[in-house]
């Protein structure tokens, strides 16, 4: 909500230059002016200021190495099925029952992402 500038009034303050320079840095990854930041940083009784672009490059990380996992499981499976006969029935089912675990989990994960990712957004 933007306020009519007759009914802000000015206040200089005077910062440390790392003190600053954190400032600086945070307005430019959040994405607002240093004003705006520091508005919020005063009005924060409830308010918690989060970097959402840290956030979703972290996802996106998390996501890539999801999808490397997935293309190593795949080659995996691609080797058990050429070499089947020659793998013995354990083997093949705790792989089974492994492969189902990773499964429920990188589905319990894909769902959390996805509602952080829609929470942010």
């Amino acid at each position: 909500m933007m306020e009519k500038r007759e009914n802000l009034s000015w206040v200089s303050v005077r910062l440390k230059p790392d003190v600053f320079a954190r400032l600086k840095e945070e307005s430019r990854s959040l994405g607002v002016s240093l004003s705006h930041l520091i508005r919020m940083k005063l009005s924060a009784d409830t308010i918690k200021i989060i970097d959402t672009k840290g956030i979703l490059d972290a996802i996106d990380k998390v996501v890539a190495e999801q999808a490397r996992v997935n293309n190593n499981i795949n080659q995996l499976a691609k080797h058990a099925n050429i070499y089947r006969d020659k793998i013995s029935p354990e083997i093949f089912k705790s792989h089974a029952i492994q492969m189902a675990k990773h499964l429920e989990h990188r589905d319990f994960m894909n769902k959390f992402l996805k509602q952080i990712y829609q929470a942010i957004k």
